[in-house]
């Protein structure tokens, strides 16, 4: 349904085990066709990540910028929040956090999203659209107040039941949103997964999805290549996650996010212990100098 103060994606909901159907009915050698997902040609040029804080990142490549859940500054006290320079950065536009496309919200939980942060980022980047969860956007809404019909026309409201999915191209930028339970197995907030392409890079972002890969796996995320998977710090520690990434995502690079702050002295000599089990894998962490991927 589309109501009229807010955009509603829910034509294209597909359950999960209708994914895996038609994945098992398609070619593997489909024509190429520019703007359907998964068939855009190879990237035009690198990929640079500029790491914000706990899940948040900004993602460019080409002529598109993408920002996800990097809009907050009350974070659970475990998790690093953005510096106040970097937030500042973003606020004002500042490059490299000028021309944002997309800003992509996988839940609200305060050390992701923040409505009223998010409002005022919205009302002074005209040019950005923000997707998220519909249970977000009631707060985004709720925050904005008399500034809500300014920002109305970006804000796409995503209401999916745990399983669905839904895809659109924005700015000839494919996005596909996979709702799953919240880590924890809660209903609430809503926890959306991202597949994303830019500049012909697939980037993966999976919020706070349940420790249960399984509820991941039943999406058929394999049967695209991943560019770049932005998982948990703990996907390549635990068993069934670290083959559901060597087995299924199988990607080029891997970004390990939401490391909390007590362990990040061990964390690095850690993920050492697993680097031989992947092409590229890296932990986020606070401080670090923007990253450029290369396919």
């Amino acid at each position: 349904m589309i109501q009229s103060s807010v955009k509603r994606l829910s034509l294209g909901l597909i359950p999960a085990f209708a994914l895996l159907a038609a994945a098992a009915l398609m070619p593997e050698a489909s024509p190429a066709k520019p703007g359907e997902w998964g068939l855009a040609a190879r990237p035009r040029g690198p990929l640079t990540l500029t790491y914000i804080a706990n899940e948040g990142v900004l993602i460019s490549s080409g002529r598109h910028k993408i920002l996800i859940d990097a809009l907050f500054d009350k974070p659970h006290p475990d998790y690093r929040a953005p510096s106040p320079e970097a937030l500042d950065g973003l606020m004002k536009g500042t490059p490299p956090s000028d021309g944002v496309d997309l800003l992509l919200v996988t839940h609200d939980h305060p050390d992701h999203f923040d409505a009223a942060l998010a409002a005022r980022y919205l009302a002074a980047s005209a040019g950005t659209t923000l997707v998220a969860p519909s249970d977000a956007v009631a707060s985004l809404r709720k925050a904005a107040a008399a500034e809500w019909g300014k920002i109305e026309p970006r804000v796409v409201s995503l209401d999916l039941k745990v399983g669905e999915r839904a895809a659109r191209d924005f700015k000839a930028i494919p996005v596909t949103a996979f709702r799953t339970l919240h880590s924890g197995d809660r209903e609430s907030p809503m926890n959306l997964l991202f597949l994303l392409e830019i500049d012909g890079w697939r980037v993966f972002h999976e919020g706070d999805s349940p420790s249960n890969v399984e509820a991941i796996s039943g999406f058929g995320l394999g049967n695209t290549p991943i560019d770049l998977a932005l998982v948990h710090y703990w996907f390549p520690l635990e068993p069934k996650a670290a083959k559901f990434l060597q087995e299924v995502l199988k990607p080029g690079h891997i970004a390990l996010m939401h490391l909390p702050i007590r362990l990040e002295g061990g964390a690095p000599g850690r993920i050492d212990q697993v680097r031989k089990h992947y092409k590229d894998i890296f932990l986020f962490l606070s401080g670090l100098p923007a990253r450029e991927l290369k396919k």
